[in-house]
């Protein structure tokens, strides 16, 4: 991911757009501590959960600069979002979701909402960074529910 992200800023250095040169060098920073945080190279899965984060922190400043009227901050801020979140996989649909749910029910004995926890380790372990974590928790909640 990081040599990815490494000859996505080279391009972005050569075609001249700080912009997007300034968020791909954020996001190779993060990953970058990262990995001497932990004194390895960063798996798929590490790295994904690093970008998602990013995503998110981003997200969060742009509700913030909605609520202030800060329309032009929030523009960067969405921009910037756009830019990370094609290093991500696409994501999964509500009706995709929700068959990962039908399917690993009966697989883990799932049985009532004392077992989400379970079904839920199990779902982010196979869906990864393609599905929200609020959107699969609410999903798993309403499935458990009925």
């Amino acid at each position: 991911m990081i040599n990815l992200i490494a000859n996505d800023i080279k391009q972005a250095m050569r075609d001249k757009n700080k912009g997007l040169l300034n968020v791909l060098r954020s996001l190779k920073s993060a990953l970058k501590n990262q990995e001497i945080e932990l004194k390895r190279e960063l798996k798929k899965s590490e790295s994904l959960e690093i970008i998602v984060k990013a995503v998110k922190s981003r997200e969060q400043s742009l509700e913030l600069y909605i609520q202030g009227n800060r329309e032009d901050l929030a523009e960067i801020e969405r921009k910037e979002i756009e830019i990370i979140k094609a290093y991500l996989p696409k994501s999964l649909t509500k009706a995709e979701i929700q068959a990962e749910i039908e399917q690993a029910i009966p697989l883990l004995q799932i049985e009532s909402m004392k077992d989400m926890g379970k079904l839920m380790k199990h779902l982010k372990e196979k869906i990864g960074a393609r599905a929200d974590g609020k959107t699969l928790s609410s999903l798993v909640r309403s499935k458990l529910m009925k």
